[in-house]
């Protein structure tokens, strides 16, 4: 029987009574669906889980994204993004974040699988883009209302670029962002399914606002980061191995804290690209 516990009053559901060792029905994918749609990112506690229904459960909802353009993916499972890091490979990600929302068309949902935890840290926060823009002052919601953020390859850029060799870094630079390209989004948005109005903004990938100076830009983007990170929006996960997460990519932020090193950490992570039960093209 399915049990569904929240664990914050804005974000956050922990979910019981799933067996991830055989198929599940179709009814069960809709109710895990709703869960999604209501509590934003919800949890499931020491599955045993296999990279291969993983991704079979990740397809339950949505067509599954390519390959990740910069980092690694578990053997013979070229869709599962292989997230393992130590001293020797520390963590680039460690800010708040939507994932990927630079492409054209940003993904719906992530499932994460974590398959080595360290013995401590290693926590990841959620945060809620609903509440964030009911935090909002009617002032500050009309001063928004048709702004449009420009989104790009932001942190990534780090991956690309050599200390000792500036010309190639300069051309690795100009060939990626071309490649990856760029995204413009209202800073007010609605949410597809529910309905409901948040604030879509990340300060990884937002760099810009449409019509404004670049000093303009930066005080509302520095407005816009310190808004959105107030502990009433979040929900603190503490991960233990066969641990699953699942959000919604499109009303969520995350942070995976990196104050674990030098021990490691293994997650493996699903990206759903769209929403097969909203999106006719899904």
């Amino acid at each position: 029987m399915l049990e569904i516990d929240p664990l914050t009053p804005a974000i956050g559901a922990e979910i019981r009574g799933v067996d991830f060792s055989r198929p599940l029905s179709g009814e069960l994918h809709d109710r895990i669906y709703q869960a999604l749609l209501d509590y934003l990112v919800i949890f499931f506690r020491g599955t045993d889980i296999s990279p291969g229904m993983h991704l079979d459960f990740a397809r339950q909802f949505g067509e599954v994204d390519v390959p990740h353009p910069v980092y690694p993916h578990v053997d013979g499972f070229e869709n599962i993004v292989l997230l393992d890091n130590d001293s020797g490979t520390p963590p680039d990600t460690n800010t708040w974040h939507a994932d990927l929302t630079f492409k054209v068309k940003q993904p719906f949902a992530s499932i994460v699988a974590a398959r080595v935890i360290p013995p401590t840290g290693g926590d990841t926060l959620w945060s809620s883009c609903y509440a964030a823009y009911e935090r909002l002052s009617d002032g500050m919601r009309s001063h928004l209302e048709g702004l449009q953020g420009i989104h790009d390859m932001g942190d990534f850029r780090n991956s690309f670029v050599s200390d000792t060799d500036t010309p190639a870094s300069v051309d690795r630079l100009n060939e990626k962002v071309s490649g990856f390209g760029h995204a413009i989004r209202p800073l007010i948005d609605v949410h597809p399914v529910t309905g409901k109005r948040f604030l879509s903004f990340n300060e990884a990938f937002v760099n810009h606002i449409v019509g404004l100076t670049t000093n303009e830009s930066a005080a509302l983007r520095t407005y816009l980061a310190n808004h959105m990170n107030k502990p009433e929006d979040q929900v603190r996960w503490r991960w233990r191995e066969g641990d699953i997460a699942m959000w919604d990519n499109r009303v969520t932020m995350h942070y995976a804290v990196a104050d674990y090193l030098p021990a490691r950490r293994c997650m493996n992570r699903v990206t759903v690209v769209s929403d097969r039960r909203s999106d006719p093209d899904g």
